[in-house]
């Protein structure tokens, strides 16, 4: 629910999203806009995002995702042939920005999932079900296809991503990143600026410290450890870069959170 920052990330499930609190700024794609409290948002299959607090400290949003097949039942049905795939597939319109009573409708799925009270995966999918017809039937959702290079570009920038998701433990050259893909270094940094809006090692950095946070939710691992474990080369330059991007030192954040847990 509480929300202070998701990096640039995709799957392969359709999301649907609540601001239940304050106010939120998304990127999908190369759009950046703001959502506030009692709006909602569905991001299409594969589609690039990213979320975090928009002028406030922290936001509570709700996020669902939902394999597509849940919609249609399975592949090769009527129902997911000709009312869901269409819509999905890596080339169709990446988001809608929901209000009313469609953005009412995801928090109510967010709440029935939370109680799961008698036969709440029935009431799941009548809702997701309203949401998806109503997405049809305002033409809110349609067969908009993105140009050849724009696919092209946000295919690339998932397996930069997926790179350095995969690889942020380990010392990444901007060569091993630019080799990925097969471009250029300077094409690799110019391109990644412009899809993700910062380098590749301000992304990678900011990646490393949001790993650091989750292990310093836990008490197992030291400073020095969670720093070697998410790719920092010492444990002074982990530090340093912690205290930029949250306020805090490393032990300060650490016992701030788990202050709050505890209480």
């Amino acid at each position: 629910e509480s929300m202070d920052f998701l990096p640039l990330h995709w799957h392969k499930e359709i999301q649907f999203v609540f601001i239940k609190k304050g106010c939120a700024q998304y990127r999908v794609g190369t759009d950046v806009f703001v959502l506030k409290q009692g709006e909602g948002l569905f991001i299409n299959a594969s589609g690039l995002h990213e979320a975090k607090p928009y002028q406030i400290e922290q936001a509570i949003v709700y996020c669902v995702n939902v394999d597509p097949k849940l919609m249609g039942g399975h592949e090769g049905s009527i129902f997911f042939s000709k009312y869901v795939e269409p819509y999905i597939t890596r080339n169709r319109i990446p988001y809608v920005k929901l209000t009313g009573e469609l953005a009412q409708k995801v928090a109510t799925i967010a709440e029935l999932m939370r109680e799961q009270t008698a036969f709440f995966e029935l009431k799941v999918r009548r809702e997701l079900l309203f949401i998806w017809e109503s997405m049809l039937t305002q033409s809110l959702l349609t067969e908009q296809i993105m140009d050849s290079a724009t696919i092209v570009q946000h295919e690339r920038a998932k397996a930069m991503l997926d790179f350095l998701h995969a690889h942020y433990q380990q010392k990444i050259a901007l060569e091993d990143l630019a080799s990925h893909v097969y471009i250029s270094r300077a094409e690799c940094s110019r391109f990644f600026k412009k899809i993700v809006g910062m380098t590749p090692f301000t992304y990678l950095c900011q990646y490393r410290l949001r790993k650091s946070i989750e292990l310093l939710k836990g008490n197992e691992l030291s400073i020095t450890e969670i720093a070697v474990n998410t790719g920092f080369s010492t444990v002074s330059y982990y530090i340093e870069k912690f205290k930029e991007y949250t306020g805090y030192p490393p032990h300060v954040y650490r016992k701030k959170f788990l202050s709050v847990k505890n209480n």
